[in-house]
């Protein structure tokens, strides 16, 4: 199968994946998947799970948004956050839907940043139950 260069940016860090036979990610109008050859494409990433395959191996990771710069060879991936779904820790993505919870409770919050805290986190918590 034909393989394309995957690169995942952040405003901290740069993840090489190297060459990659296909990427699912979400859209802010959902799922899309790309694979080598692909029609050259910027695509607004949402909040949700992108999974990379390499051969047999799978790898899910966690992303809350960004953008993906799709190129016949290449795909980047500047995203505001990437987690790797073993790295993610639960206990604090709970803590955080709790928190989001609170806030919504109050009305001198923004409930809308409140709702997409809590969606970043319920996120994580299912992207990590990929890693069991």
């Amino acid at each position: 199968m034909k393989t394309f260069q995957l690169d995942i940016v952040t405003p901290t860090k740069v993840i090489s994946e190297g060459q990659v036979e296909y990427l699912r990610a979400p859209s802010i109008n959902g799922l899309f998947g790309v694979e080598a050859g692909h029609a050259l494409a910027v695509i607004a990433i949402g909040i949700g799970e992108i999974k990379v395959m390499h051969g047999t191996e799978i790898t899910y990771y966690s992303t809350s948004g960004g953008y993906a710069d799709i190129r016949q060879e290449e795909v980047m991936l500047l995203v505001e956050t990437i987690e790797q779904s073993n790295d993610i820790d639960i206990a604090r993505a709970e803590r955080a839907i709790q928190k989001a919870k609170d806030l919504l409770g109050n009305d001198q919050v923004n409930h809308v940043r409140a709702i997409e805290a809590m969606e970043r986190a319920q996120n994580r918590i299912k992207v990590s139950r990929r890693s069991e």
